[in-house]
């Protein structure tokens, strides 16, 4: 091509990349549906994340819906699927009638792989750039699909860039809950082009979203306008930069492109705003406005190519709260003054560019990605305006914010981690530089903990430190009353309390949530956790509409809710308080009748309690769930029954007895009778036994109490339950009789004649949990000894294992995984040794000498990060369990138990010592940890035989068949 015809070409493009008009005129509507003409390209995800066809199946219906508002004649549909390699399933050119598409995008195969997302946009890339000026001024459309993120992050970032040089619009959908969201985000072209979903079976959702996009007369995909009366808008800077050297016609376009945003934002928002524009032809030329008219006016005065000084005062420092300030700078030879300006202030701050030469890679060292934009047409001006004014307005009044953090047992530090990243995001949400925020951490006791800046906020509450703990709600709603009360009543008190319902004092709790109510403190509630207590939830929140469950509602929506009370029903999904109980099980109520009650009137509460009880659990069929009772003081004596109805009749003639708390006694009786079972020839292996004990006060003889709970204890399908009435407590004594975890299965109440709602949903949905899980946990019923094993577990803490924005959260379930295997193999630590190795880069050991030791200190192992060197901590493991081995003269079983997802930095020397370990005769238990497991290289790592010795983590067979292993000797 001569020089001549490549320049007219250049300013062609030029020309058609600039001016929205010609661009808007060029495009062909598909006025039959009011469609544009677009070229779409879908890039699928098919690799091993999905876990089967059905699931790959879904992602080709729904590209067959999207397209199927096309018009077939005009635009065209690309397909590439990816995996370990990318295919280019579908050209633009294969296919021109819509059912021949379907046809052929729903008989693509799933091949399985990783996740190789950047061999998918070259390929993207490679079919766009064969017919890019075949089809000069029609919109490409790029959608991609994924459900995790990218095997090589580094590559995809590199050719991310040239796709958005391209100008190729981006959509990205990810799908569950190990999506990359920061790579979503740097895939597609602004904030309103990512969509999380929470799995496959909601890509419907996003359909009509993006048949918005390029159809007119449906709901744009990005937020709708803010009602300018009901704005409430940060302090923010919005810095719009046009370079000052640009030809006449481009700059004058650039201008036009500024004024219509600036007139559709401040539109949009409503409110006072301070308006200046810099311009350079002598130092210190900062003009201000007290109108968007007269700021509009001069900018369309401004002449084009003028040099600016770097002007010291570009941003004011004294923008006083609520307050706007719309800068726009002609020229970029400022902009180094402007990037230093924005780092001192604590403000929102976004950047606008206008023209080829805006160097966005200055700026994202300054300010994150979202913030920046480019604006070259009118409807990309429309977008960012929309963006905007739905970031700017999602500000919120003064406000005292107090989050309130369960951080107890029955949470566990894998929610707790949730539960401060829904914090930290609510509060980037709720930007208001006047507003305070209190965090109080609740366990047996509540801790506080006050910030001044939301930004220093949002931080460090991810570094908060689960704690464990009984679960002392009303604790946490006490401290928050009384913090509230010294504040201003002219400012908004707002209580986000996060928990999973299950308080350990459920009445207390629900008397404090009462005189929250009486206060001017408006409490939301969120449920963490797919078994959180709803009816706990319900008392505790201000109204029905003030309580979400965290799997259903995300941050931007709780901050809607907290600001302006916007919120659908259809985001609001609490789940019904109907609780499975289906499975079988036997229940013994074991019930205080000494003199400690002081009066037969007590007792009888405990008998009413009992029956409410019985009717929560529609004990109906004795065949499917039996009931008796025992009653105990001095002595202690068992009453069965044959139905409900001799059940109920029974329990109201039971007589107070009176004398000392043998407690032991009593659940004497019910170690006789498990016994009884386990030794018999016909024995329900398989059915639960639950056991609510409710008592006043401390046992006669606390030491017979222990010995005869340890040996109930030994036995997995017995679940005790403790109910303590009253205000002198033994805590203490509670928490040895109830079933671990104790802060599920421990409950205090003052006084059983009240109106216990809570208590009685709390214990419903406990027992049915216990008899629905418990076989999946429960080693055989021969087993009645503790073991004694020697133990060295290997915990992979790398990289690879990490989630972005949660980047632990697979090495807590890790830890969680250790804690379940002592507490329910019953490993003895005074015939066994357990040691603990964490690895990535670094590789620490670490030993524990009791169960208190070594439960009271994982749960602070750091995550590390890093490489994956698995083979030097094969290496380690080795070492300790030849020790363990020499130390006890060979008696015990020497267990190494590898968690990993099997991506070894180093997978050949891995093998190697692995095969080394088998050679020495230890066996290896390999458990894969995360949804992209090497399972290749977990069976090289485990011992023989592999369908022994191989589990996943977030499976449960780990639970019966490796527990059960270790009781072999016994």
């Amino acid at each position: 091509m001569n020089s001549a015809v490549a320049t007219q070409v250049t300013w062609t493009l030029v020309v058609l990349l600039l001016s929205p008009v010609l661009i808007e005129s060029q495009r062909s509507p598909f006025t039959g549906q009011g469609c544009e003409v677009v070229d779409l390209i879908f890039i699928l995800d098919r690799s091993w994340s999905l876990r089967s066809p059905e699931n790959f199946q879904k992602e080709l219906n729904f590209v067959a819906q999207v397209v199927s508002v096309l018009d077939f004649d005009k635009s065209r549909v690309s397909v590439v699927t990816f995996s370990d390699d990318a295919d280019l399933n579908i050209k633009f050119n294969d296919y021109f009638r819509l059912d021949d598409f379907q046809r052929a995008v729903r008989a693509l195969p799933w091949i399985g792989g990783n996740t190789y997302t950047h061999k998918a946009i070259e390929m993207m890339l490679q079919e766009y750039n064969q017919h890019v000026r075949d089809r000069a001024g029609i919109t490409t459309i790029g959608v991609v699909v994924t459900d995790g993120g990218s095997t090589d992050p580094y590559k995809l970032e590199d050719v991310v860039k040239v796709v958005h040089n391209d100008r190729i619009e981006m959509f990205a959908i990810g799908v569950g809950d190990e999506v990359n969201q920061q790579e979503l985000e740097m895939l597609a072209s602004g904030y309103d082009h990512v969509y999380l979903l929470n799995d496959l079976n909601s890509l419907s959702d996003v359909q009509d979203k993006l048949t918005a996009r390029f159809c007119r007369g449906t709901p744009a995909p990005s937020t709708q306008d803010q009602n300018s009366d009901s704005c409430v808008n940060k302090p923010a800077h919005v810095v719009m930069v046009l370079e000052g050297s640009l030809p006449t016609l481009q700059y004058q376009q650039g201008l036009a492109l500024i004024s219509d945003l600036v007139t559709r934002l401040t539109s949009s928002i409503g409110r006072s705003h301070q308006f200046r524009l810099i311009r350079g032809w002598f130092h210190g030329s900062v003009l201000s406005f007290a109108n968007v008219q007269g700021f509009l006016k001069e900018l369309r005065r401004t002449p084009p190519r003028l040099a600016l000084a770097a002007a010291g005062d570009i941003l004011e420092r004294d923008i006083n709260p609520g307050s706007l300030a719309i800068t726009v700078v002609i020229g970029q030879s400022a902009m180094r003054s402007i990037i230093n300006m924005l780092e001192e202030n604590t403000q929102a701050a976004y950047v606008i560019g206008f023209g080829n030469s805006f160097r966005r890679s200055v700026l994202e060292k300054t300010l994150p990605a979202s913030n920046i934009f480019f604006v070259q047409t009118r409807e990309q001006s429309v977008k960012v305006a929309q963006k905007l004014s739905f970031d700017l307005c999602s500000g919120c009044e003064d406000m005292d914010l107090y989050f309130l953090l369960d951080t107890s047992y029955s949470i566990g530090p894998e929610k707790f981690a949730r539960e401060c990243k829904l914090a930290s995001d609510i509060s980037l949400r709720i930007q208001n530089t006047t507003s305070s925020i209190t965090t109080i951490d609740y366990s047996d006791t509540a801790m506080m903990h006050i910030y001044g800046d939301g930004h220093r906020f949002s931080s460090l509450i991810l570094s908060h430190k689960w704690r464990g703990g009984n679960t002392m709600t009303h604790s946490a709603l006490e401290m928050a009353l009384s913090a509230s009360a010294a504040k201003s009543r002219e400012r908004k008190q707002v209580v986000i309390l996060m928990s999973d319902g299950a308080s350990t004092s459920p009445d207390r709790t629900e008397k404090m949530a009462r005189k929250i109510h009486q206060r001017p403190l408006e409490t939301f509630v969120i449920g963490i956790g797919e078994n959180a207590n709803v009816e706990e939830l319900k008392v505790i929140a201000s109204s029905p509409s003030h309580l979400y469950m965290d799997s259903s509602v995300t941050a931007d929506q709780l901050a809607n809710a907290i600001c302006r009370g916007e919120i659908s029903d259809h985001d609001n999904k609490v789940p019904s308080d109907n609780q499975d109980c289906s499975n079988a099980f036997d229940i013994v109520f074991v019930l205080d009748s000494s003199w400690s009650l002081n009066s037969e009137k007590n007792f009888k509460k405990e008998l009413r309690f009992v029956k409410n009880l019985a009717d929560n659990l529609q004990l109906d069929d004795f065949n499917h769930v039996t009931a008796s009772v025992i009653t105990y003081a001095d002595q202690a004596k068992e009453f069965t029954f044959r139905s409900k109805t001799e059940f109920l009749r029974t329990l109201e003639e039971l007589p107070w007895i009176g004398g000392n708390t043998y407690t032991d006694r009593a659940l004497d009786l019910v170690l006789q009778s498990v016994e009884r079972r386990v030794n018999s020839v016909y024995s329900g292996s398989e059915r639960a036994l639950v056991v609510v004990v409710i008592t006043d006060g401390g046992a006669t003889s606390p030491f017979a109490l222990q010995k005869v709970i340890s040996k109930l204890k030994r036995f997995r399908f017995v679940k005790i339950i403790a109910v303590g009435v009253g205000v002198s407590i033994n805590i203490k004594e509670l928490e040895m009789i109830a079933s671990d975890p104790s802060d599920n299965h421990m409950f205090m109440v003052d006084d059983l004649g009240v109106n216990n709602k809570i208590l009685q949903s709390l214990l419903t949905s406990q027992i049915c949990r216990d008899t629905k899980y418990l076989p999946l946990v429960s080693p055989p019923l021969s087993i009645n000894c503790p073991v004694a094993a020697n133990l060295v577990f290997v915990l992979d803490s790398s990289s690879s294992l990490g989630v972005v924005k949660n980047p632990d959260v697979n090495f807590l379930k890790e830890i969680a995984f250790v804690i379940d295997v002592i507490k329910l193999g019953n490993i003895d630590f005074r015939q066994s040794r357990v040691s603990v190795i964490t690895y990535s880069d670094v590789i620490k050991l670490h030993q524990y000498h009791s169960e208190n030791d070594l439960v009271s200190n994982i749960i602070h192992l750091p995550f590390l990060g890093g490489n994956t060197f698995t083979d030097i901590a094969l290496e380690l493991m080795l070492d300790e369990l030849n020790y363990f081995h020499s130390v006890s003269n060979g008696r015990g079983s020497t267990i190494g138990v590898v968690l990993t997802d099997g991506q070894s930095t180093r997978p050949a020397l891995t093998t190697s010592m692995a095969r080394r370990i088998h050679g020495v005769g230890h066996r290896i238990v390999a458990i894969g940890v995360g949804r992209r497991v090497d399972i290749h290289m977990l069976t090289e790592i485990a011992s023989l035989p592999k369908n022994q010795n191989v589990f996943l983590l977030d499976e449960l067979d780990w639970r019966s068949s490796f527990l059960s292993s270790l009781h072999n000797q016994c």
